[in-house]
């Protein structure tokens, strides 16, 4: 059995100060990596998560910017790069958009083009840049897109949030077939409920009563279970894993949810 160490790897990850990417960037850290936290808001709070890193004996720095606007994410990776003298060894597409639904007749070009333009091309951005350093450098990393079940079944008033999931589906199907002759694996991990304090406690509520009935675990998962997903397949153990996607959810995806059991 190998073991998931990833000493002296460098890892970057996107919306890095949310409950799912602080968990992601300690536990990389805790595997031994050094994190590179990028953000576009919630800067103190990622300063916060790299002095937590600094502490467990890894390195970590925080780079700002959009990851929507290309020339925003050339300069967070040439920043980090040039930081720490090295490209990246892991990229963990964590950053994503989903506070705002509506009907499909209704939903507005700016709620479109938001979600769009943060789950699906920021990935895009993120991918060709960091991959480009790997490839002239030799590195053999790793690519992790964090996609949502909503990437493989609608969903009501999610048609925005759903097509760019399901496009980050493809997205990373398409890039494992052009990175696997550079020895760069790609992989999504599609995440069902996790309970990551993004709703108020009556949001909370409604959500347990409308979601848990269909997981066949009856309970949300936690950042935790995403994040060792995530350490699975940054390490060696993953060597042979590339183009595929793992579904956490809980057994939502297992199919029809009996009622009692």
């Amino acid at each position: 059995m190998i073991k998931i160490d990833l000493t002296n790897k460098l890892a970057l990850v996107t919306g890095a100060a949310g409950g799912l990417g602080r968990q992601i960037s300690i536990d990389l850290a805790e595997c031994g990596a050094d994190v590179i936290l990028s953000v576009n808001n919630s800067i103190d709070e990622a300063e916060k998560i790299a002095e937590d890193i600094k502490k467990i004996g890894r390195k970590a720095i925080v780079v700002h910017g959009n990851i929507a606007c290309s020339k925003a994410v050339r300069k967070m990776v040439k920043e980090a790069l040039d930081y720490f003298d090295r490209p990246v060894d892991v990229l963990v597409n964590n950053a994503g958009y989903y506070k705002e639904y509506g009907h499909i007749t209704e939903v507005t070009d700016e709620i479109i083009d938001k979600t769009i333009d943060t789950n699906l091309k920021g990935a895009f951005y993120m991918c060709r840049e960091v991959s480009k350093a790997m490839a002239s450098a030799g590195i053999k990393g790793r690519i992790i897109n964090i996609s949502s079940g909503a990437g493989h079944s609608g969903r009501t008033n999610h048609a925005h949030y759903c097509a760019s999931k399901g496009g980050l589906l493809m997205l990373t199907k398409a890039i494992a077939l052009d990175l696997a002759p550079m020895g760069i694996n790609v992989n999504s991990i599609s995440v069902g409920f996790v309970d990551v304090s993004r709703f108020d406690e009556g949001d909370l509520l409604a959500v347990k009563r409308d979601i848990l009935p269909r997981i066949l675990l009856r309970k949300p998962g936690k950042p935790s279970d995403i994040s060792n997903m995530v350490c699975y397949l940054a390490s060696d153990c993953a060597e042979w894993i590339t183009g595929s996607d793992f579904r956490i959810d809980g057994g939502e995806s297992a199919g029809r949810v009996p009622y009692e059991y």
